[in-house]
């Protein structure tokens, strides 16, 4: 598959490659050569670079902290952070972000979460509990049954 992008789309590429080129060194070979604390360190110096730049959350809304991209600019900024070989957030960044979001909750909660996330001082995770199961999914079961008639 070859994706067409319109000249707006062209001209946000361009943005996103020139903060690349100004944020990463000269001499950038990709993630995938760093290593132990070498490696641990520019992730959390990245991270910090794209909350800074409002890339961390890129499809949250502005008032709470993301960039309130397109669904194009954000597949945008994703090829071409992968293109770059940079991560698009911390550790757990993809679970507190991008799976938690900012929709949810009351105002007082969205108050009182939202930016503890972006700033990295509050982590989130996910748990599941079956039983007989503990947390292997791999055992859920369902089952589905009929309680009256249905059209």
């Amino acid at each position: 598959m070859d994706p067409t992008y319109t000249a707006d789309a062209e001209a946000y590429r361009e943005k996103v490659q020139a903060f690349l080129a100004e944020k990463l060194p000269s001499n950038w070979e990709g993630i995938g050569r760093l290593e132990g604390e070498t490696l641990e360190t520019f992730v959390g110096e990245w991270r910090n670079t794209l909350y800074e730049a409002n890339y961390l959350a890129p499809g949250w809304p502005k008032e709470f902290g993301g960039a309130g991209l397109t669904s194009t600019e954000q597949v945008i900024l994703a090829e071409e952070f992968a293109k770059a070989g940079v991560p698009t957030g911390g550790p757990n960044d993809a679970f507190s972000i991008q799976m938690l979001g900012n929709k949810m909750g009351t105002e007082e909660q969205k108050q009182a979460y939202i930016k503890p996330t972006l700033h990295g001082e509050m982590i989130w995770c996910q748990g599941y509990s079956e039983p007989n199961a503990g947390s292997d999914l791999a055992s859920l079961q369902t089952k589905a049954e009929t309680r009256g008639r249905y059209m």
